[in-house]
């Protein structure tokens, strides 16, 4: 079976992450190693601002992820767009068909590719969503093989300020040296792999809590109808603590170890500062990050009465105890959290948390459902040992001589041991 290797890079605000993955023929993903370092002073509300700095880190987690690997080497690597400037602004196009045209998947993606071109003030277009389709005036969520005369498609462009990705490409291709294999956007990957059918059919919302930004994307009808950046996250908090006179470090250990999203207090006291004031803070950082959260749905025209399936949540500030229960009583929407829920994802190390890994593994996804492309460098070739035989000794032949030189010999042999007469004396002697 044809086995591809691709590494996954995501670049957040307050931590990297490297995936390696194999995919098959069949395009299934199997999960072998996840290294995680984390990153300061690189990351702007998910955006790369210091190339140089964040070029050291990936380094050294490169170096943890070859060490894995050898002897093969990072060729090349896969990465994700996020960050405060991502988000979807609505558009339509339209097309006039000959009577009773098939709609086929050629004429969809031909709708997407003029999409695709149109120009945003001071943003770059990087991907097509679609949001609903209109056959001849009549709303289609599945318009492939109906027939008609018109067609048009209500889509979401999904840009990002030109910075974002050419500070990419400096990073991978320039600071690494690597190839760049391919680049995703984060939130749409994560949706393919946390959310249901059921769900964005019904209509839900997919909240990725990060360290410095919170991503709403909410689907309906199977198709993503809005996608926004709020520049906030759970360091937000963290920085609040530093009022209690703690260094970052400790007012973020403090978090995790203690805070309570719903002020809950508790007994003790850590260096004098009682915990119902710490948690004061926490709470009230807390009402102000799910306050902006639950204005998205109205800013994308909806309630949370169209949201059936709720809210699926994800990334470290979701793990603040009792923010997801605050969350469901403020939008009076269920709420779960959010994990790798795809068949078609294998994690071959039962180390690796599903729920914890979902940002880097869907890139990996990504990559493996676009046609992956090999991240590594060949196997070295195993070369055979050559047998050397030894060359036999060569056999003294016997010295040849000639008539003559027998000859010759034979006479001086004569005179060194004359013959002796039949009479007894010496023949020499007549």
């Amino acid at each position: 079976m044809d086995e591809k290797h691709i590494i996954a890079l995501e670049i957040g605000s307050s931590k990297i992450k490297g995936a390696v993955g194999s995919v098959d023929s069949n395009g299934y993903v199997t999960v072998k190693a996840i290294e995680e370092m984390p990153l300061t002073d690189s990351v702007r509300h998910g955006q790369l601002s210091n190339v140089s700095m964040a070029a050291n880190a990936v380094r050294t987690l490169l170096l943890k992820i070859e060490n894995r690997l050898t002897p093969r080497k990072v060729e090349g690597i896969y990465t994700s767009i996020s960050g405060r400037s991502v988000a979807a602004i609505q558009r339509q196009t339209e097309r006039r068909l000959p009577a009773d045209t098939e709609v086929t998947d050629d004429i969809i993606e031909a709708l997407k590719r003029e999409m695709l071109s149109e120009r945003v003030p001071d943003r770059e277009v990087i991907d097509v969503v679609a949001r609903e389709f209109y056959v001849n005036g009549a709303k289609s969520d599945m318009p492939v093989g109906m027939y008609g005369s018109e067609i048009r498609m209500s889509g979401n462009l999904i840009v990002c300020r030109p910075q974002l990705r050419r500070n990419l490409k400096l990073l991978i291709e320039e600071k690494l040296g690597l190839e760049k294999r391919g680049c995703v956007v984060k939130h749409l990957a994560m949706g393919d792999i946390v959310l249901t059918s059921e769900e964005r059919q019904l209509g839900c919302m997919l909240v990725d809590f990060g360290a410095e930004t919170v991503t709403v994307s909410i689907y309906r009808h199977g198709y993503l109808q809005y996608l926004q950046t709020i520049p906030m996250g759970s360091r937000n908090i963290t920085r609040d603590l530093t009022r209690l006179n703690y260094v970052e470090e400790d007012a973020e250990a403090l978090k995790r170890q203690r805070g309570n999203a719903k002020g809950a207090p508790a007994e003790g006291s850590v260096d004098d500062v009682k915990m119902t004031e710490f948690n004061n803070y926490v709470s009230h950082r807390a009402a102000e990050i799910i306050a902006n959260i639950k204005e998205q749905i109205s800013y994308a025209g909806l309630t949370p009465a169209e949201l059936p399936a709720g809210i699926v949540i994800v990334g470290g500030g979701a793990r603040l105890a009792e923010f997801n229960t605050l969350l469901g009583d403020t939008t009076k929407m269920k709420v779960r959290m959010g994990s790798i829920i795809s068949p078609r994802i294998g994690i071959a190390d039962s180390r690796i948390s599903p729920a914890y890994s979902v940002d880097v593994v869907s890139i990996l996804y990504a990559a493996a459902q676009a046609g992956a492309q090999e991240c590594l460098s060949p196997e070295p070739v195993k070369e055979e040992p050559i047998e050397i035989i030894p060359e036999p000794e060569p056999v003294a032949e016997p010295e040849r001589q000639s008539g003559f030189s027998k000859a010759i010999n034979w006479l001086k042999r004569q005179i060194q041991e004359p013959p002796e007469d039949p009479d007894g004396g010496d023949l020499l002697d007549d």
